[in-house]
């Protein structure tokens, strides 16, 4: 006889059918308080779990190592080893419900605080329930029952009537352990991507001149020449050549990349009546489509249009080094340069535009072997960068499409 309520995947040692129930079946309410951040004190013998934590956290699996907020203590009703706490609000309909394991806090004081409901489990693997939690069956089910407009809540009886089926408590426990082991890996993987970015970020700060300063505090053996310092417009002036229709779109990302539109979202919708109407852009031409100080300037490494709300920068004279221009615009010299200008501009939404820039100072070095060296230091980071978030996106995808094929 065909088994219908069967995961599609499946550790081969089971193969029983699931039990339907329900979050309400299988779980019991904790009480929790409204207790908001100014109950936080430095040192208590109180801990507790805010909605902001759950939200925020990169593990949401809290052990004897891991800290939780002190609060100012009191007489509450105190959260238990395997209890369950989840976000009962939030602006994002993906995080609706989100939830935070409590695995292991033997001998400590937790309470269930601002914005959430504890759940105190019943015969259910708590890791089980947890990992489901992160399924896209169960994020589209508290959507559902969500209330709200611009932030969505939910409340205890809504959550209650999420169905959930269930194998053998055996087969729960190996499940939630395999998902936990992933975790652990992705965990790791983003501590190696922070690390690696914190070392360029410590080279940024000194290779490129701090504030106020014209020479670099780490530097290439050869060179010694003081930096020069220059306004925006006696470098770049400003571009604008349209009726190109006929090259693809191309849109600028966060972070400083300038990516085809097709590649970037096939989906991404544009009026092609308007493409005569977009600015030309090609290899070494700078686009300031600024929304943060960080991210805004993006050097080109591509031939094409973009929107006519950018503003297209071209070098005067030869074009420094690539690699060197991209990280320039992110240096801290730069930035702090930048905020001068940029006081009060992006009240109002808009972007920088030419006349802003043009009297930005710019400190640079005009020897192009220098640019080459600083250049090829900074894209060799860039490029682990790279690598390793890959590789962390490679993860997290193979986690989802088990998360997918391991619960129904």
């Amino acid at each position: 006889m065909t088994k219908t309520n069967v995961p599609r995947l499946r550790f081969r040692e089971f193969d029983g059918e699931y039990v339907l129930s329900s979050i309400k079946d299988i779980t019991n309410k904790v009480k929790s308080y409204s207790l908001s951040r100014d109950y936080e004190v430095n040192d208590s013998r109180t801990e507790y779990v805010h909605y902001g934590d759950i939200h925020t956290r990169l593990n949401n699996i809290i052990n004897d190592g891991d800290k939780l907020p002190n609060i100012k203590d009191g007489k509450y009703t105190l959260l238990k080893s395997g209890d369950i706490v989840v976000a009962d609000a939030s602006e994002d309909y993906n995080e609706v419900a989100k939830p935070m394991l409590l695995e292991n806090i033997n001998n400590r004081n937790v309470v269930s605080g601002l914005h959430t409901i504890a759940l105190r489990l019943d015969e259910v693997d708590s890791l089980y329930l947890y990992y489901f939690m992160q399924t896209d069956i169960y994020k589209k089910n508290c959507y559902r029952l969500a209330n709200g407009m611009k932030v969505y809540g939910i409340n205890y009886d809504n959550l209650g009537k999420i169905r959930i089926n269930l194998s053998s408590y055996t087969e729960q426990q190996k499940i939630g352990s395999f998902f936990e082991k992933i975790d652990k890996i992705i965990e790791l993987q983003t501590k190696k991507l922070e690390q690696l970015k914190k070392i360029k970020q410590g080279y940024l700060q000194k290779i490129f001149p701090q504030y106020g300063e014209s020479v670099p505090r780490l530097r290439f053996s050869g060179f010694s020449d003081e930096w020069k310092v220059s306004k925006g417009k006696a470098i770049f002036y400003n571009f604008s050549d349209k009726n190109h229709e006929g090259l693809p779109p191309l849109s600028v990302t966060q972070d400083q990349k300038i990516w085809y539109r097709d590649e970037l979202d096939p989906a991404l919708s544009y009026d092609k009546q308007k493409l005569s109407t977009y600015k030309l852009i090609d290899k070494n031409y700078v686009v300031i489509g600024l929304r943060s100080f960080v991210g805004g300037f993006a050097i080109s490494d591509k031939r094409g249009i973009v929107s006519p709300a950018y503003t297209i920068l071209k070098f005067r004279n030869t074009p420094w080094d690539f690699y060197f221009t991209r990280n320039l615009f992110t240096s801290y010299v730069f930035i702090q340069s930048l905020k001068k200008i940029t006081y009060g501009i992006r009240v109002n939404g808009r972007s920088i535009s030419y006349n802003d820039f043009s009297t930005l100072p710019l400190v640079y070095t005009d020897n192009l072997e220098e640019q080459k060296k600083i250049g090829a230091l900074l894209n060799t980071f860039d490029s682990l960068i790279e690598l390793h978030e890959k590789k962390l996106d490679n993860i997290k995808k193979m986690k989802k499409a088990y998360l997918q094929n391991m619960f129904i």
